[in-house]
């Protein structure tokens, strides 16, 4: 690729003015971290003991270890936490509504980002979630929980590993969950030797609350041997009206309003060198890049540490579906409960809009 100093923006956005939100590289990695609940909970400007956390756990089919791991931060700060599974068990529609519309924050799980925005789409989801975005709900997540607020992303969820026959297969006791191999892309490995796995990674669409084709887990390698970076590359070109936004699996995007900063957790390992090139083999510290593709190459530039969102981001003049999306869907396909007679008790102000 080519690196160059100046995105050139195309195609102007605006985005509302009570939007709130953090998108990380990784999550079940970053959301361990004190850091990251403080940042993401000074967002709602209350009291922990007054914030309302919502966690989707769909992307990792309602699985019991990653709602732990991605919300015990928020717990011991004393936030209210609830976990809404929308997989099996399906809450009647006006309680499932309610729950997101008295949260002050909606935390996604990593795992398979097509599996979770088909199923919020079935299930009127995406319609309530975009309702709390325009009220000023903190949106966050890492990995698919980054990728399914953008308009698109570079996604893992043709690796077998998070389809959900073979994720409910892994599950296991806590002393054994680090069996799970792949949950948000954490539980990959950065050694080339090791035994690679035959998957390629696909571009899949997500809600499009931000404009974008985003890429967490950027300076990682996953079981597929390929080091993401370059694969995105790759499929960008194949997209090349579209702005990519890669992100290092320690690091983050935090937009409020029309202003972002970008995190960096401190004393992780990242893409970014001292003088701002970047390292393949991640002898820096995380960071956010952005890439685009200009006259058939890759030209790339560090994200700016802060700066106007409307200014940073861009829409495409033209999206181009991946085909391969359907061919996922039908190797994983969405074998959890149907909303039929489930959200309604028999009055008409249960029943969903479909």
């Amino acid at each position: 690729f080519t690196t160059t100093t100046t995105i050139h923006a195309k195609q102007p956005i605006h985005i509302s003015p009570n939007f709130k939100g953090v998108f990380a590289g990784s999550g079940r990695d970053y959301f361990s971290s004190l850091e990251v609940a403080n940042s993401i909970l000074d967002l709602t400007e209350k009291d922990p003991s007054e914030i309302n956390v919502v966690y989707l756990g769909t992307a990792t089919y309602d699985l019991p270890q990653p709602k732990e791991k991605q919300t015990f931060q928020f717990v011991k700060a004393g936030c209210n936490v609830q976990y809404l599974d929308v997989v099996e068990n399906v809450p009647l529609y006006r309680e499932l509504s309610a729950t997101l519309e008295n949260a002050d924050v909606i935390v996604v799980s990593g795992g398979n980002t097509l599996y979770a925005v088909d199923r919020w789409k079935l299930l009127d989801v995406d319609e309530m979630l975009r309702k709390a975005m325009h009220r000023g709900a903190v949106l966050t997540g890492g990995s698919a929980g980054a990728i399914c607020w953008f308009q698109s992303g570079h996604s893992d969820s043709a690796d077998p590993d998070t389809y959900r026959r073979a994720m409910v297969e892994q599950a296991a006791p806590a002393d054994k969950e680090e069996t799970i191999t792949t949950v948000d892309g954490s539980g990959s490995s950065d050694n080339q030797d090791s035994k690679k796995k035959d998957w390629k990674y696909i571009k899949v669409e997500g809600l499009g609350f931000l404009p974008g084709l985003i890429c967490p887990h950027h300076d990682k390698v996953q079981s597929n041997g390929i080091l993401r970076a370059y694969d995105f590359d790759s499929m960008l070109l194949q997209h090349p009206t579209e702005l990519g936004i890669c992100i290092d699996h320690y690091a983050a995007l935090e937009v409020r309003g029309n202003r972002y900063r970008v995190i960096s957790l401190k004393g992780k390992e990242g893409s970014v060198l001292q003088d701002g090139t970047f390292s393949p083999d991640r002898q820096g510290k995380p960071g956010v890049w952005l890439k685009e593709v200009i006259q058939g190459k890759i030209q790339m530039m560090l994200c700016p540490q802060e700066g106007d969102i409307e200014k940073l981001l861009r829409a495409p003049t033209s999206i181009v579906h991946d085909r391969r999306v359907d061919i996922c869907r039908k190797e994983n396909p969405d074998e959890g409960e149907v909303p039929d007679m489930l959200y309604s008790d028999g009055s008409d102000d249960d029943l969903p809009p479909y």
